[in-house]
């Protein structure tokens, strides 16, 4: 669904899928050679474990997230062997979407709202510099990172904490995620949003009048 930007002050952009190519295949091969766990099985352990929630509301550090994560694959994975494979989730970023957020501060207030942590944000901000030599802070207003914040969603309350952080009206606020429990969040605390289907899909959903 196209939303007309003369109806809103505020975009709220998620990273992942959104501005972030991600490349979750990536990750699971490299894993898969480190551990030889597959697939299916993997990707739950990776994912389905209290320890990258402390990690990615910033609990823990990544010391404490590897060997914690050692702990639920049953290995013993260095540090800089799991920092690697952890950071080939984080592919690529178009400078082309990154071009049209700065046109779009021009005349909106940008937000950046990301579940993410320390060492994706090393990895994404060293992209950022190779491609356009500036940090993604310079393409928002303010980004709230959960690992720094303390929150992650889906949860409600990092979209409450946003909303009176920047004294938002929540109908006059976009938020863009690629996840739809995320969107769901999102819209049951009144803002608007729009899952992120496909690549450079943002192009379509933000529209001139």
């Amino acid at each position: 669904m196209a939303h007309r930007l003369s109806e809103l002050s505020t975009i709220i952009f998620d990273l992942g899928e959104v501005i972030v190519d991600l490349d979750t295949q990536a990750v699971l091969k490299e894993f898969y050679q480190l551990t030889g766990i597959e697939g299916s099985i993997l990707k739950e352990r990776l994912v389905n474990t209290s320890y990258l929630f402390e990690y990615e509301t910033g609990q823990i550090d990544g010391e404490a997230f590897v060997q914690g994560m050692n702990e639920v694959l049953g290995t013993n994975i260095g540090f800089e062997d799991f920092k690697h494979a952890w950071n080939l989730m984080v592919k690529d970023i178009p400078v082309n979407r990154l071009e049209f957020i700065k046109e779009l501060q021009k005349s909106h207030q940008i937000l950046i709202l990301s579940n993410t942590n320390y060492m994706h944000e090393e990895k994404f901000e060293q992209i950022m510099m190779e491609r356009v030599g500036q940090t993604m802070i310079d393409f928002a207003d303010v980004a709230y990172y959960s690992h720094h914040i303390g929150y992650r969603k889906p949860n409600h309350d990092i979209y409450e904490f946003v909303i009176e952080q920047n004294n938002l009206d929540p109908q006059k606020a976009l938020f863009l995620d690629d996840r739809e429990d995320n969107i769901l969040a999102a819209k049951a605390v009144g803002l608007k949003a729009e899952q992120v289907l496909f690549p450079d899909q943002i192009f379509e959903i933000l529209k001139n009048d």
